[in-house]
């Protein structure tokens, strides 16, 4: 049974008069908040197995995809479909690669897909020298690991020496022993090469090809051959008229090679006196006074003017003259004028005592 208020109006009858007014007050709040906070998205969610939908004031598709219980690092968005305020997200499901290329392993997160792509997708690019395990053409649907070499061909070039060599000729014009030197020059080329370059480190480098740039110039040593004309007192005109018992050997010079003692003294000369040397000999141009206190009586020797234009040749030591007080250290040659003596005169003479 109803009941009437004072005012005679039933509970219905004011029901009826307040929803209206509730609707209106809900319609108000909703355009308030709509004023304040933006207008409100909705995301529909889904990886194909499950769909969660939720509504938001956001935007943001990461955002959506971690309110609807779908974590974004393990997966990946497929397509996003927006018509106003509703958004459709398609999602799928990752799981870990690991791509070892050299000493560096990279992890990507990755759905199902053959091997080529989920390089491609992770930033690699192969080509036909690269070598891959599994094979490209592999289909990857849950944790894998991907080795990956990446191999390059290099090309270059380089310039270097072309190395002179020095030849070695013989001469019948140059004296024995003697040599001479022309100096060679070297040559350049350029070199072209291609490496092999494995992740990034050069392996092995083959050469191409070589270009000569500039021609080497080969360098000449020459060599002499020729035999010096050996040369004794045999074959030099001398005043002497002794000769030794084997002939004495003389250098390109005219001096002898082989000797005890070499001295330069002042020589004069002599001739007949009619009297036979100190030691007893008949005097002849070979004979020689001499200091016997310096040189002794019977020295072997050879004489020479220090300027070589007068050979005495093979002298013994056999006279004494009168110089020895004055001069102690002269000696006095033999000659058979005096005339010869006079054109002699005095001058300095090299003595090689021979024995």
């Amino acid at each position: 049974m109803l009941r009437f208020n004072k005012s005679g109006f039933s509970f219905a009858k004011l029901l009826q008069m307040r929803m209206p007014l509730v609707a209106m007050l809900l319609i108000a709040a909703i355009c308030a908040a709509t004023l304040l906070f933006g207008t409100v998205n909705t995301f529909t969610v889904s990886d194909g197995e499950k769909t969660e939908k939720i509504h938001t004031l956001s935007t943001d598709v990461e955002s959506a995809m971690k309110l609807a219980g779908f974590g974004s690092d393990k997966y990946k968005v497929l397509s996003v479909n927006a018509v106003g305020t509703a958004t459709h997200i398609d999602l799928a499901y990752t799981f870990p690669v690991y791509i070892t290329s050299g000493d560096k392993t990279t992890t990507v997160g990755a759905t199902e897909a053959t091997v080529a792509d989920i390089l491609k997708e992770a930033g690699y690019t192969v080509d036909q020298f690269d070598m891959v395990e599994p094979s490209l053409d592999t289909v990857i649907s849950d944790t894998a690991y991907i080795d990956y070499t990446n191999i390059d061909y290099v090309t270059g070039s380089y310039t270097e020496a072309i190395p002179c060599t020095v030849k070695t000729v013989y001469s019948s014009k140059m004296d024995a022993g003697k040599t001479t030197l022309t100096e060679g020059k070297d040559g350049e080329q350029q070199v072209n090469y291609t490496a092999k370059v494995v992740n990034g480190v050069t392996v092995e480098t083959v050469v191409d090809s070589r270009i000569t740039l500039s021609e080497a110039v080969n360098g000449t040593k020459t060599v002499g051959t020729k035999k010096a004309t050996v040369k004794t007192s045999e074959n030099v005109k001398s005043v002497s008229t002794l000769t030794p018992s084997a002939p004495i050997e003389l250098d390109a010079n005219g001096n002898p090679v082989s000797y005890k003692k070499h001295i330069t003294v002042q020589a004069t000369a002599y001739t007949y006196t009619g009297n036979n040397c100190a030691t007893g000999v008949a005097p002849q141009p070979g004979y020689i006074a001499v200091n016997p206190n310096v040189i002794p009586y019977g020295t072997k020797m050879y004489i020479k003017s220090s300027d070589g234009s007068y050979i005495y040749g093979y002298a013994v030591a056999a006279d004494t003259g009168g110089f020895i007080n004055s001069r102690p250290n002269n000696v006095d040659l033999f000659m058979t004028s005096k005339a010869a003596c006079t054109a002699f005169g005095r001058r300095n003479v090299e003595i090689y005592i021979l024995e």
